[in-house]
């Protein structure tokens, strides 16, 4: 007999606060919602054990879809995982199809939802690009060839090109964020420095800050995009970052990054998932519609507020 969403076994004793009550609400969806029972999850070395913010490997046989919110999302990630696997980046597939929690597929619920809709670009205008007059292009899970790029594996979550009315060209390096932090790996500073100087983007002698766990990250995702700007993707660049509006850690990262800019408000930028939400719900429409989709799978937390609290204390309790 399966587990119910709200069972204290299907949480996580390592998770904070934060994330605890959205993997709960992954789970109270996947349930209630989706009518699917939870995943598992076989970590190295470790026991393999049932998630409640995982779907069932049988479950997606049927119904490979359920990750996503409408059909433009789920054939965006076909398309994309594909398209990846064939240039040799990396996209990990069971994590975007089965990780309910995961950003990754939240990026494709909110890009990959909303790129053939023509109230799209108003959607742009408001939230990531005033200057806006076309949509060129709309692709998650996206980095240039290797030859243009990091030499790393660097890749933006989302990247945006739109065309301006003087006949430009933007592009936009989309990072997501949902309840995992920006990674903390330090890459060397020397392996960026090229890129870093000669873009003109940052303040002389920055690196030797950026190079910290809390902006490393994010300061590759800038350089990246400049990256792009500099081999002709685009006539120019910048970063977002997508995260709730609560994510300290993303705002922090930002700020970071930001200091260290000469052109801090047109190079890097965070946009909460909620002001999507809301310009989507003005505008009307399919739009709102999928506001109303995109809020109750993953910031509305009222299904789980009753249960919530009594939960993670009862998970506290329990071995990991």
């Amino acid at each position: 007999m399966a587990l119910r969403w709200d069972d204290p076994k299907l949480a996580v004793k390592s998770d904070d606060r934060r994330t605890f009550k959205h993997r709960l609400l992954q789970s109270w969806y996947r349930e209630e919602v989706l009518g699917a029972e939870p995943g598992v999850y076989t970590p190295s070395g470790k026991p393999r054990r049932v998630l409640g913010s995982l779907l069932r490997g049988d479950d997606l046989k049927f119904r490979p879809e359920l990750n996503f919110l409408n059909v433009e999302a789920f054939n965006h990630a076909i398309e994309r995982i594909a398209a990846v696997h064939e240039a040799g980046g990396t996209l990990e597939p069971r994590r975007l199809k089965e990780n309910m929690l995961s950003s990754m597929p939240a990026c494709f619920n909110l890009f990959g939802a909303l790129r053939s809709q023509p109230q799209f670009l108003d959607l742009v205008r408001e939230t990531l690009d005033p200057l806006a007059t076309a949509i060129v292009r709309v692709d998650c899970e996206w980095a240039p060839p290797p030859g243009d790029a990091l030499s790393d594996k660097t890749a933006f979550d989302a990247v945006l090109v739109t065309a301006r009315e003087d006949g430009s060209t933007h592009l936009i390096g989309i990072e997501t964020k949902y309840t995992e932090p920006f990674s903390t790996t330090e890459y060397p500073a020397d392996r960026y420095r090229k890129t870093h100087d000669e873009c003109g983007w940052f303040h002389s002698d920055s690196a030797e800050t950026l190079v910290g766990a809390a902006t490393n990250q994010l300061w590759r995702n800038t350089l990246l995009a400049a990256a792009c700007e500099m081999n002709g993707y685009a006539s120019s660049a910048s970063v977002a970052v997508v995260a709730l509006a609560d994510d300290t850690k993303a705002q922090s990262a930002v700020a970071g990054v930001r200091d260290a800019l000469h052109e801090p408000e047109v190079r890097c930028a965070a946009v909460p998932f909620e002001r999507f939400i809301d310009v989507a719900r003005y505008l009307g429409g399919p739009v709102a519609a999928w506001a109303n989709q995109f809020e109750r799978r993953y910031l509305d937390l009222g299904p789980i507020r009753n249960v919530e609290a009594g939960i993670y204390v009862e998970v506290s309790r329990l071995d990991s």
